[in-house]
């Protein structure tokens, strides 16, 4: 008599557990980086979507095309940068000391600080132009393109508010 209830107890437990075995074994393992000819589409989307909404003139338009330069040269690094990593990685490199990774930090912020000048010499010349309908539409767009790089870099200077401000309001 005693086992009986054992036995029914264990099968309740295997019935109610049998769901999660299955969500579990048909769960995708881990996540898969999209490939480089998806993320340049999605980049190429991202630069056709600004410039459409802007609606600019033949003129604005001409003043686009080095800005646009400025941001797929930054895309194009960072996807170099990314792919070191990543060989680095599976070839095990060793881990760098403090003062080495401390190095590399300061001359990735010296390249991304020479990038920014360039990047608001473009945009200062068709910001300029910009309607005052235009200039609105220009910081919401290019801000939600800038989210697709690390600490949306290219939209930093394009809001009055300061990157820790942005960090708080996404929290």
């Amino acid at each position: 008599m005693m086992n009986l209830p054992r036995r029914s107890l264990l099968s309740v437990v295997m019935l109610a557990t049998l769901p999660a075995g299955i969500a579990f074994a048909q769960a995708p393992g881990p996540r898969e980086r999209p490939s480089a000819d998806t993320i340049a589409r999605l980049q190429d989307g991202r630069i056709a979507m600004a410039k459409a909404a802007l609606r600019l003139s033949d003129t604005q338009a001409k003043l686009w095309t080095p800005l646009e330069e400025q941001i797929r040269a930054s895309l194009a690094e960072r996807a170099k940068a990314r792919q070191d990593r990543e060989q680095a990685w599976r070839e095990g490199a060793p881990r760098q000391d403090l003062a080495e990774r401390l190095e590399q930090a300061s001359q990735r912020m010296t390249q991304r600080a020479e990038h920014m000048k360039a990047f608001t010499a473009a945009f200062k010349n068709l910001y300029a132009t910009l309607s005052d309908e235009q200039k609105p539409l220009a910081r919401l767009v290019l801000r939600a393109m800038g989210r697709g790089h690390h600490h949306g870099r290219f939209a930093a200077g394009w809001d009055e508010r300061s990157p820790g401000e942005h960090r708080r309001e996404q929290r």
